[in-house]
């Protein structure tokens, strides 16, 4: 999932790149440009989204091990 996320990503930015550029040059099909350039924008923040909650949920993934050790071994030093 990740791999589509990153493509996801890389072809919104080549979208909004095209999109900018046919905005600034004049080209003739230049509304079409521009949808696929909005289309770009969503693809770049979906694919930023899932990257970005994939990365919260390592951390907190990690967090909850250290807490689940650190607790385990409070109990056996009581003990």
């Amino acid at each position: 999932m990740k791999k589509i996320a990153f493509i996801f990503t890389a072809v919104g930015a080549i979208l909004a790149i095209l999109a900018q550029y046919a905005d600034s040059n004049d080209w003739v099909w230049s509304s079409l440009f521009h949808t696929l350039g909005f289309i770009g924008y969503i693809f770049i923040i979906s694919g930023l989204a899932y990257l970005s909650m994939w990365y919260i949920h390592e951390l907190s993934r990690d967090e909850k091990n250290k807490i689940r050790h650190y607790y385990h071994q409070q109990k056996q030093n009581e003990a």
